[in-house]
């Protein structure tokens, strides 16, 4: 329950923050919230190559931990 708690709290502070920014910026709040839950939308090309860069890496680091195991498993 605590961690639930704790983690609708972080989300709207990261939201309130987020639309406070956006809010100094000069953007309507239709926008900013626009903006809050369409991240990939405002994203540049080079963001979303090290987006997918780091999860290309999880992916890979998944694999070879599965592989591991396996490997080490007795037949």
């Amino acid at each position: 329950m605590n961690v639930i708690f704790l983690s609708l709290t972080f989300a709207l502070l990261l939201i309130t923050t987020a639309v406070g920014m956006d809010w100094l910026m000069g953007l309507a709040l239709t926008q900013s919230l626009h903006n809050i839950f369409n991240p990939f939308r405002v994203m540049e090309t080079p963001e979303l190559f090290i987006l997918f860069l780091f999860l290309f890496l999880w992916l890979l680091d998944l694999l070879a931990a599965w592989l591991w195991r396996r490997k080490k498993m007795p037949s």
